[in-house]
């Protein structure tokens, strides 16, 4: 049976970080304001992942539990057949979270006061957990295209100092949609190489892709690359389970590898709970059909959006490659980024993220979730309308 993607489910009561905020929140007019800020789906996850759950619960016990190697073998033969990536079972070190793990690497693969370079444009967690770590942001800015962007490699090396350590590379690019290309990681690949950089990719949209380049992991380029990069992994994107927390890093260097896995441990954080043990597991080996359900109603959402925004004349849609987030310029409207906020959520009913959060070049930007029923992204486009046109 085909998913229902257009069911609405009323997530106000679930302590849902999405919908907690606005629980309370109307516009002026009295409309109740609809969440499009963080980058969880309005969906829900796989049939078979709630099988699973259900199975779990019903046994009543809910002890320790290991984390077996055929679950690994799971996530290592889905690297294989979705994404042509083939990684050794040895490489994969799971963890109850990318940005723990992003934070753990960090902290025993430099030392504070290092340079991490970051692209910008970009997650802002990124920022928080470098800075928290002692460490210094530095960010290097994309360039700017017609509704897209690139990267000048030459900016990062004019901006590289004797303490830059590590770049981190998020591949699809949150919150600009860009899928990277085989020939820009390549290019990405040697200038790490070249000044002995690491590299972090958080690749937790590779399943979401939208457009017609297909996600390529830098770390499966070469043999070279794999030995200095760490690919950081997540179902929780691409199957709507963020809430359970489980994550895998793949480190094909052994000495990294054994730096990033004993430090996880000694904080306890070298492996997700049982619940999500299972429900990965189910994801990884039942969950193909669905996802593939899942892109084609994304892929029509984002038509819509991009059919609709373009008869705006004061909003602009950049290209979305890859991941359910839309990155709406705001420029035209001559608003502030104050009054721009203002506005969506007192006047539209529209709580998005604001631009700045993702850093230098963030000003007149909004991050807008649209993995949502098409009915709401309909109301959303309204609204806009309403507002802006």
């Amino acid at each position: 049976m085909r998913p229902d993607f257009d069911a609405i489910t009323d997530r106000r009561n679930q302590h849902s970080t999405k919908w907690s905020v606005v629980k309370n929140l109307i516009t002026d007019s009295g409309e109740p304001v609809i969440p499009l800020w963080i980058a969880d789906m309005e969906f829900r996850s796989p049939p078979e992942v709630i099988g699973a759950l259900h199975r779990v619960l019903e046994q009543g016990i809910l002890g320790y539990t290991d984390y077996p190697a055929e679950f690994i073998d799971s996530f290592c033969r889905w690297q294989s057949s979705r994404h042509r990536w083939e990684i050794s079972r040895e490489w994969v070190v799971p963890c109850q979270s990318v940005i723990t793990a992003l934070d753990v690497a960090i902290r025993c693969l430099s030392e504070p006061g290092d340079e991490i370079m970051v692209l910008s444009p970009g997650f802002g967690t990124f920022r928080r957990v470098i800075r928290h770590t002692g460490r210094r942001v530095v960010e290097v800015p994309l360039t700017q295209e017609e509704r897209s962007y690139s990267l000048d490699v030459s900016v990062l090396a004019g901006m590289l100092t004797a303490r830059t350590r590590i770049l981190i590379l998020c591949n699809p690019h949150n919150p600009i949609g860009k899928v990277w290309r085989a020939d820009e990681l390549r290019e990405i690949g040697g200038f790490c190489q070249q000044h002995n950089l690491l590299l972090l990719s958080d690749d937790v949209h590779q399943d979401l892709i939208l457009g017609d380049t297909p996600y390529t992991p830098l770390a499966g380029i070469s043999e070279a690359f794999a030995d200095f990069t760490l690919t950081f992994t997540s179902p929780g994107k691409t199957f709507n389970l963020a809430g359970l927390q489980a994550a895998n890093v793949i480190i094909k260097n052994d000495d990294i590898r054994k730096k990033v896995r004993e430090n996880l441990y000694q904080l306890s954080a070298h492996k997700p709970n049982m619940l999500a043990l299972h429900a990965t597991d189910a994801a990884y080996r039942h969950g193909e059909a669905w996802l593939d359900a899942l892109l084609d109603y994304l892929k029509g959402n984002l038509a819509f959006l991009e059919a609709e925004l373009d008869t705006f004349a004061h909003i602009d849609l950049f290209h979305v490659q890859g991941s359910f987030l839309a990155w709406l310029d705001f420029r035209k409207t001559g608003l502030s980024q104050a009054e721009l906020e203002h506005k969506l959520l007192h006047q539209a009913g529209l709580l998005a993220d604001s631009g700045v959060n993702f850093g230098h070049g963030g000003e007149g930007f909004m991050r807008v979730n649209f993995a949502i029923p098409r009915s709401q992204l309909e109301i959303v486009v309204g609204r806009l309308r309403a507002e802006f046109e």
